[in-house]
């Protein structure tokens, strides 16, 4: 598949990242030097120096071959622009990020299908969207569901107290039907098999059904904390979009903002949420908030350093939950050592729910997981798939690769190595990228023969 990526930023550099990685030709559109350069150091795809709305720069990206265009430079216009041309040079799918809520609320009242933009996708209401899941389920460091909420993924952490600190996955069978897909230890991804043993202070991610999700919750004797007061630092564009999804769930929210002009435009559009305009790093101005008495304290500045050191204050005097946005994906891995609950990066969620129109096959989902290091796909299967009628025992789908779950007729199943994918069936593939393109040969409709 042919994709042109327009603008070398986070989010940019990151799907061109991935999508190559999994042997896409992608060409980079970028008109900062700099920038093309630092591609040029880490990926090895093709790139021009120019704009994304230049008939000349999109001509000689071979716009007119390309199979899909993405457009995520920092200027909204410029990436709608970019999308409607490419659209005219004919590209089948387009998308675009847009980061003024403006545009996104106007997406209510206009098609901009018409005008030639498949996905409009809002980074910042992305995120919000995934803390507010994460508040829902706040005894998960992450979680997602699928299915239609039949099948649910979290990440639990491995306390020292636990009996099953120490004891080998496959002595985890009379605790029911579950699979641990993926162990993070020590910062380094791990797919474990029956033999592996889990250790204290391991992250792990399982995958069940959701209507016994609690009851394996309580096995992990993960604390169960409700979530009703809710303080939100930072009054930027995911602070907005986060008080206002929180509103309509009646939760108790106050929103800390040192810019004033920020704080008067927020009283003005919530209507239920407490805006204070402080410093958060004023220790006086968090005792005083009793923010120790919060259920959840919600870091989302546009600085990852004062993210950090505010939410490890509001741990400190009490606070039940932390979440914190980060940015920059070489401070991810430091914040696993560090007292924070949950890590949310944007860049890392616009990646997913770009990815999700890149799959081949009749894709629902795709969750990217551990700064792009695995991805969860939910996709159904098509008869002629090479994976249909036979035991998954026999299917020899390459190492870091496994069926989670399958869904048939109504009923989710967590399959073990007798059991079969059929024609039709919905499942969750777990996979590292660099086996994406033998996923979607298993998974996808072939006219030639099987794989073996």
């Amino acid at each position: 598949m042919r994709v042109i990526v327009v603008g070398a930023g986070k989010v940019g550099f990151n799907i061109a990242q991935i999508l190559s990685r999994e042997g896409h030709d992608v060409v980079l559109i970028e008109k900062d030097e700099e920038r093309i350069q630092v591609v040029q150091e880490h990926l090895d795809i093709q790139t021009i120096c120019g704009s994304g709305a230049s008939c000349a720069t999109l001509e000689e990206a071979g716009v007119r071959e390309a199979d899909m265009f993405v457009a995520v430079t920092e200027s909204d216009e410029l990436n709608l622009v970019a999308c409607i041309m490419a659209k005219q040079y004919g590209v089948p799918k387009t998308i675009a990020r847009a980061r003024n809520p403006e545009y996104v609320e106007s997406s209510r009242q206009i098609s901009y299908a018409k005008v030639g933009i498949d996905l409009l996708i809002n980074p910042e209401r992305v995120t919000a969207l995934e803390i507010v899941k994460l508040l829902e389920n706040p005894q998960a460091r992450d979680v997602e569901f699928y299915a239609d909420g039949k099948i649910q993924l979290e990440e639990l952490e491995i306390r020292d107290d636990l009996p099953l600190a120490s004891r080998q996955i496959n002595q985890l069978k009379n605790l029911g039907q579950f699979l641990i897909v993926a162990i993070i230890r020590e910062g380094r991804l791990i797919i474990p098999g029956g033999d592996d043993y889990l250790r204290p202070r391991d992250r792990v991610y399982i995958i069940a059904r959701t209507s016994e999700m609690p009851r394996l919750e309580r096995h992990f004797a993960c604390r169960q904390v409700r979530i009703e007061d809710v303080v939100i630092l930072g009054g930027g564009r995911i602070g907005y979009y986060l008080a206002q999804q929180l509103e309509r769930k009646n939760y108790n929210i106050k929103v800390i903002e040192k810019d004033h002009k920020k704080c008067k435009s927020l009283a003005a559009r919530l209507k239920k949420t407490l805006v204070i305009n402080g410093d958060a790093v004023d220790t006086d101005l968090l005792l005083e908030e009793n923010i120790g008495q919060a259920d959840a304290f919600i870091a989302v500045t546009g600085d990852d350093k004062l993210n950090l050191l505010v939410a490890l204050m509001a741990k400190s005097l009490g606070a039940k939950r932390t979440v914190v946005q980060v940015r920059r994906s070489d401070l991810i891995p430091l914040l696993e050592h560090v007292d924070v609950d949950t890590v949310v990066s944007p860049r890392i969620l616009t990646a997913g729910a770009i990815l999700r129109f890149v799959r081949k096959g009749e894709v629902a989902s795709v969750t990217v997981l551990e700064d792009s290091r695995a991805e969860v796909i939910e996709l159904t299967v098509p008869a002629s798939a090479p994976v249909v009628n036979r035991r998954l025992k026999e299917v020899k789908l390459p190492k870091g690769t496994l069926i989670g779950a399958i869904v048939r007729g109504g009923q989710a199943i967590i399959p073990g190595g007798d059991d079969q994918v059929n024609g039709g069936d919905r499942v969750l593939v777990f996979s590292i990228p660099e086996n994406i393109p033998k996923v979607e040969h298993f998974f996808g409709a072939q006219g030639k023969g099987a794989a073996r």
